[in-house]
């Protein structure tokens, strides 16, 4: 599936936001640092079932 990779450098503290689409699950975003990269891991909502048919008799 698809992968991003973005690069920056930077010492000291620092803040980056960016809009995500309706598509992404939040409660499922995490991140981490190792060896000082830091990896974001942004889910994608698990797909809703489609309704299923429902055959309806008409009276008359």
């Amino acid at each position: 599936e698809g992968r991003v990779t973005w690069v920056e450098r930077s010492h000291g503290s620092f803040f980056r936001s960016f809009g995500l689409p309706e598509t992404v699950d939040p409660e499922g975003i995490s991140a981490a640092i190792k060896d000082g990269v830091m990896t974001v891991t942004v889910p994608k909502r698990s797909q809703e079932p489609k309704p299923a048919a429902k055959e309806i008799h008409i009276e008359g």
